[in-house]
C-alpha cells in the first residue's frame, strides 16, 4: 500500500493536493460541484458565496417587526397573562422575536391576511413555534445524514479519476439509512453538549473527527462502535491531524474569500480530511468495521484508474419499476375499491355531512339553512374525510382502536386545515367549538372528533361495503353515467364559487369582516 504507518503532514498534505487538483479539470470540476452543494445545504460552514448568491437572488427572507411586534406585545398584555400565569411573558416574547426572524417566511406567509394574523395572534404564535421546531429538525437530521453523502464521495474520489455526482447518494439506498441518521444525530448532540465546555468540545472533536468517515464506509456501525473506533484511531495523533490541518493555514484562509473558497480552499479542506482517515485506516490492525475492500488500494495517481467495485452500490430504480411498485402499493391500499367507487363515496359522504349539518341547524334554531360552503346540496369536507379513511385506513379493520385512533386523528387534521383555510383565505368562520369541552382555537374539538371517529368506523364496516356492491348490482356502464352526471354538478358548483364567492348568509358562517 501508498501509506505509510508514520504520519507526515507534509505527505498528507502533497497527497490531498494531487486528489483535489491534479487528476484533471473534469475531476476537480465534480469535485467543487460536490462541495458547493453541500455548502448549499448547509453541510459546510463558510458558505460566504452561498449567501451571495441568495442575496441576489432575493432566497433570503426578511425580519417583518411589525407583525412580529403584536405577537410580543399580544403575550406582554395583562389579559394574556392572566389566562396563562405559569408562562413568563417577557422570555415569551423574546423567544418569539427569535423565532420569527429564523422564520421570517411563516410570519410574512400569515401576515399577507393581516386581518386574520390580528384576530388570531395566539395561533399564529403557535403556528410560528411549531414551525421553527421542525424546521429545525429537518434541517439538523438532512445536514447530518447529507454530511455521509459528501464524505462518501471525498473517499471514493480519492480512488478515481472521476466520481460520478451521483455518489452523495450512496448511503442513502440501503437499509441501514435510519442507523446513520441515528448514529450522526448522537454524534452530533454529543458534541453539542461537550460545546459547553469549550476546551472539552476542541478535544472531543479531534477525538470523534472520524465517526462521520467510519459510518460512511459501514453504515451497520453503531455510535459506540463508532465513537470507540474514531478514539481508538487518533489516539495520539489529534494534535498531528490539528498540525497538519494548520500547516495548510495559507490555503484556508482563503475560506473567508467568496468563491476562492468555493473553487479552491473547501475541495482542498475535505479532501485532506479524508486523507487523514485514510492514513490512520491503514495503520490499524483490526480491520473489523473497514468493509470497503476498494478503500485498501492505492491513491490514484496518473493513468487510467482500476474499476473499483464499491459495496456502497447505488440501487435507483427505473421510472417503470417505480410506477410499477406505486400501482401495487394503490392496490394494497385500496383494497378492493375501483376509481368509481370512491367517487360515489365522497358524494355519498358529501351528502350524509351536509344533511347533518342541516338536521341540526333545523332541529336548533326551526329553520332551513343550506349550511354547505357551496351551493350544492353537499359538504366537501366530509367527502374527503370519508375518502381518506377508507383510502389509508381500510387496511387496520382488523384493529377496531387502531383503526378509531386513526380516524380521530385525520379528521382533526382535516377538519382543523379546513377550518384554518377558510379562516385565512375566506375571513369567515363556518363553524366554532370555543364553547366545546377540549377545543382547538375552536376549529375542533373532543366530542366532534369522536363523532368523526365513530363515522369513520361506520363508513368501512357497514357504508362503504354495501355500496360499493349496489354499484355492482347497478353496473359498470351506469355506475360511470352517474359519476360524470356527479362530478360535472360539482364542477359547476365550483365555477359558481369562483364567479360569486363561497356561499354565505345567516345560519352559514360569520364573516369575520362583517362582525
Amino acid at each position: 500500500m501508498e501509506e505509510n504507518r508514520e504520519w507526515n503532514g507534509k505527505i498528507l498534505r502533497t497527497n490531498a493536493w494531487g486528489t483535489a487538483f491534479k487528476k484533471g479539470l473534469y475531476a476537480w470540476f465534480l469535485l467543487v460541484v460536490v462541495v458547493f452543494i453541500f455548502m448549499f445545504f448547509g453541510v459546510e460552514e463558510g458558505a460566504s458565496t452561498v449567501d451571495a448568491v441568495d442575496g441576489t437572488l432575493g432566497i433570503e427572507t426578511e425580519y417583518v417587526p411589525d407583525a412580529a411586534g403584536l405577537l410580543t406585545q399580544y403575550v406582554l398584555t395583562p389579559s394574556f397573562q392572566e389566562r396563562f400565569p405559569l408562562l413568563n411573558s417577557e422570555i415569551l416574547a423574546g423567544l418569539i422575536n427569535a423565532a420569527a426572524k429564523s422564520e421570517a417566511w411563516i410570519i410574512e406567509l400569515l401576515a399577507a391576511n393581516f386581518a386574520y394574523f390580528k384576530r388570531n395572534e395566539g395561533e399564529v404564535i403557535v403556528i410560528l413555534f411549531l414551525t421553527a421546531i421542525l424546521s429545525f429538525l429537518i434541517k439538523f437530521v438532512l445536514q447530518n445524514i447529507f454530511a455521509l453523502g459528501e464524505k462518501r464521495y471525498v473517499m471514493e474520489n480519492r480512488f478515481q479519476k472521476e466520481t460520478q455526482i451521483k455518489r452523495i447518494f450512496a448511503p442513502f439506498h440501503r437499509k441501514d439509512l435510519l442507523n446513520e441518521i441515528k448514529v450522526m444525530f448522537v454524534y452530533h448532540i454529543t458534541l453539542l453538549l461537550w460545546l459547553f465546555t469549550v476546551v472539552g468540545f476542541f478535544y472531543k472533536g479531534l477525538q470523534y473527527c472520524l465517526v462521520p468517515y467510519i459510518v460512511a464506509e459501514n453504515p451497520q456501525v453503531s455510535w459506540k462502535e463508532a465513537r470507540a473506533l474514531s478514539t481508538q484511531m487518533t489516539d495520539g495523533y489529534k494534535w498531528k491531524m490539528f498540525k497538519t490541518k494548520l500547516g495548510a493555514w495559507y490555503i484556508l484562509i482563503f475560506n473567508a474569500v467568496p468563491l476562492v473558497n468555493n473553487l479552491f480552499s473547501k475541495p482542498y479542506e475535505v479532501t485532506l480530511d479524508a486523507e487523514m482517515y485514510f492514513q490512520r485506516r491503514a495503520a490499524m490492525t483490526d480491520r473489523t468495521f473497514f468493509v470497503e475492500k476498494a478503500f485498501d488500494g492505492e491513491r490514484y495517481v496518473s493513468g487510467d484508474p482500476e474499476e473499483k467495485t464499491f459495496l456502497m452500490e447505488d440501487v435507483i430504480k427505473s421510472p417503470q419499476v417505480l410506477r410499477q411498485n406505486v400501482k401495487t402499493d394503490i392496490k394494497r391500499l385500496a383494497g378492493s375499491y375501483s376509481i368509481y367507487d370512491y367517487i360515489i363515496f365522497f358524494f355519498a359522504f358529501c351528502f350524509v355531512g351536509w344533511l347533518w349539518e342541516v338536521g341540526l341547524h333545523l332541529v336548533k334554531d326551526h329553520m332551513f339553512v343550506n349550511r354547505g360552503t357551496m351551493y350544492g346540496p353537499w359538504l366537501p369536507i366530509y367527502g374527503v374525510g370519508g375518502v381518506v379513511i377508507l383510502f389509508l385506513l381500510d387496511r387496520f379493520k382488523a384493529n377496531k382502536w387502531k383503526l378509531f385512533l386513526s380516524a380521530v386523528a385525520l379528521c382533526a387534521v382535516l377538519e382543523f386545515a379546513s377550518s384554518w383555510a377558510l379562516d385565512y383565505f375566506n375571513n369567515a368562520s363556518y363553524w366554532d367549538y370555543k364553547n366545546m369541552f377540549l377545543n382547538l382555537n375552536g376549529r375542533i374539538c373532543f366530542a366532534g372528533l369522536m363523532a368523526f371517529g365513530l363515522g369513520g368506523m361506520f363508513g368501512v364496516y357497514v357504508v362503504a361495503p354495501r355500496l360499493s356492491l349496489l354499484l355492482d348490482k347497478l353496473g359498470k356502464k351506469k355506475t360511470q353515467i352517474l359519476c360524470s352526471i356527479l362530478v360535472a354538478l360539482f364542477g359547476c358548483d365550483l365555477v359558481c364559487c369562483a364567479i360569486f364567492g363561497l356561499n354565505s348568509g345567516a345560519g352559514i358562517g360569520e364573516s369575520y369582516e362583517s362582525s
